[in-house]
């Protein structure tokens, strides 16, 4: 029998604990299934007996990842007759070697990850790293206790920077759910969008998300020329930058599929992968396979040399 486990991420004071109990009282999981908690950490909220067993739910503490072995997860398993695991996961810890020690029978449901929008900047400067590798694994990111001041659309860049696929929800103080709209830096509604070199990486956020609001569209980038082996003879390249979302070590391309005729295709021919050209193109929207779905799909229309910038990377916070 497969027990589904759902990790719940986040440093210390994210409100995890908060997370479970509210989800083990909300109708889809307030079924009478019994599930184990393991939570590997103490914060301010706690576990009270008398509210666990309403849930039928039982809590075992960890306090180190070396306890995690599969006889450890096989004995309490079998103690509490789970049929459902939800894991409170240490933010300090390693999430990819905790998921290496789950045993076959336990399978990841969900990982979702909290994070407190009031010490969202304290983490971000000194556990920048950490938090990247949060992201990257999560499913959903909760961004919660945010207030007027807190800059979500930074907050949203900062997770879709390192994994484009999780769902990213903001809580305001009060609990209550709220969304964002991207206020962005260019003008959407013009024909022709001239993309400033501190803003593709917010253009390039947004037109993987939205790619309708670019159909159409004639774009002016400064870009660096990419030519993948798969594109050779095909008349394509991919332009684009490259990018910091965490560190050195982080730096990643970030670009488009760029369809040529035979009039840019002569343009690019002098460059070289690396070198900077200003790009303009007009956006399609259109199945690609290296999107995985629809994305967008540019079709060259004029290319020149560039110079390139002091700061030739890419940041998104």
């Amino acid at each position: 029998m497969e027990l589904p486990v759902f990790i719940i991420n986040g440093f210390l004071e994210s409100g995890k604990t908060a997370f479970i109990k509210d989800t083990l009282k909300g109708e889809d999981f307030n079924d009478g299934t019994r599930s184990l908690i393991i939570a590997c950490e103490d914060g301010e909220e706690e576990y009270s007996e008398i509210e666990m067993q309403k849930v039928n739910a039982k809590v075992v503490f960890v306090e180190d990842m070396d306890e995690f072995t599969k006889d450890f997860f096989i004995a309490k398993c079998n103690e509490s007759k789970a049929e459902r695991v939800f894991v409170e996961f240490n933010g300090m810890w390693n999430l990819g070697d905790f998921i290496d020690k789950l045993p076959s029978f336990m399978p990841v449901a969900q990982i979702i990850t909290l994070v407190n929008a009031e010490t969202y900047d304290m983490y971000l400067a000194n556990m920048k790293q950490l938090m990247m590798e949060q992201y990257k694994l999560s499913e959903m990111v909760i961004i919660n206790r945010c207030t007027k001041d807190s800059d979500r659309a930074a907050y949203r860049r900062s997770v879709k920077a390192v994994n484009g696929r999780a769902q990213v929800y903001f809580e305001s103080s009060d609990g209550s759910s709220n969304e964002i709209e991207e206020i962005l830096p260019f003008d959407v509604t013009k024909d022709e969008i001239d993309i400033a070199d501190s803003d593709y990486g917010i253009w390039y956020m947004d037109a993987m998300d939205n790619p309708e609001k670019y159909d159409g569209k004639i774009i002016k980038a400064k870009v660096v020329v990419y030519k993948p082996k798969q594109y050779n003879n095909k008349g394509m390249f991919a332009p684009g930058r490259f990018a910091m979302t965490c560190c050195v070590e982080d730096i990643r391309f970030i670009g488009f599929k760029c369809v040529l005729d035979d009039k840019t295709a002569e343009e690019l021919k002098p460059f070289s992968d690396r070198e900077f050209i200003d790009l303009t193109a007009k956006a399609k929207v259109e199945y690609c396979k290296e999107y995985k779905g629809d994305g967008v799909v540019l079709y060259a229309m004029d290319i020149k040399g560039a110079k390139k910038p002091e700061d030739d990377l890419v940041y998104f916070n």
